[in-house]
């Protein structure tokens, strides 16, 4: 293979492991699979990474927020209402919620990447840190989008966007986990119908 620049390496190895997470799950995500996945031998690994560990803290810190934000820019234009007011934004809510689905379940193994490295971080002391601020980062992303939906609605929430953006991720959380685990199309229909309305309530006209 043609010889690579470190940082050409850490970039193909990050892209490798978040493929390999999505679809072996983080224990499965060896070095040596992951290496495999990127087209370089396993020696070369630690040219770019010091650990596997550190490769799944860049995973946590670069490739899962910039992967959710090329979802949220995916999701954006699913815009039903164009009419200002709280209805407005109840069908714009509905309708990304039901677009986010869709893109679950053309590629579920993105958000069961997320979710895995959520947990897996949680339970292993040397990723707790970088595994909360990938998901305070999620919740900025959120908070962003939110922000975007209601200037476009000429309305305002009761409370900050900043508060609000854990339960949109939430939300996915519970729309992934509940396909992820039986897919139900009734089942997340009503998280998302349940979702809506709950996000509803902290709405106001501007």
């Amino acid at each position: 293979m043609a010889r690579m620049s470190v940082e050409q390496r850490r970039v193909a190895l990050i892209e490798s492991a978040y493929r390999v997470i999505a679809d072996h799950g983080v224990e499965g995500a060896t070095t040596r699979r992951i290496c495999s996945h990127a087209g370089m031998p396993l020696a070369s690994f630690h040219y770019a990474f010091e650990s596997r560990t550190a490769l799944l803290c860049a995973v946590m810190e670069t490739a899962v927020p910039s992967d959710i934000n090329a979802m949220l820019d995916t999701i954006l234009p699913a815009i039903i209402d164009d009419r200002p007011g709280v209805e407005a934004l109840h069908a714009n809510t509905r309708a990304h919620l039901e677009t986010f689905y869709s893109l679950l379940k053309a590629d579920p193994g993105r958000m069961q990447a997320t979710i895995s490295l959520g947990i897996y971080a949680h339970n292993h002391a040397e990723l707790q840190r970088v595994g909360k601020h990938m998901y305070e980062r999620l919740y900025e992303l959120a908070a962003m989008g939110l922000t975007a939906a209601a200037k476009r609605a000429e309305v305002r929430y009761r409370i900050p966007e900043a508060e609000l953006g854990p339960v949109i991720i939430a939300a996915t959380n519970a729309i992934t986990l509940t396909y992820l685990s039986t897919a139900d199309d009734t089942a997340v229909k009503a998280i998302i119908d349940a979702s809506t309305a709950a996000l509803m309530t902290y709405v106001v006209d501007g």
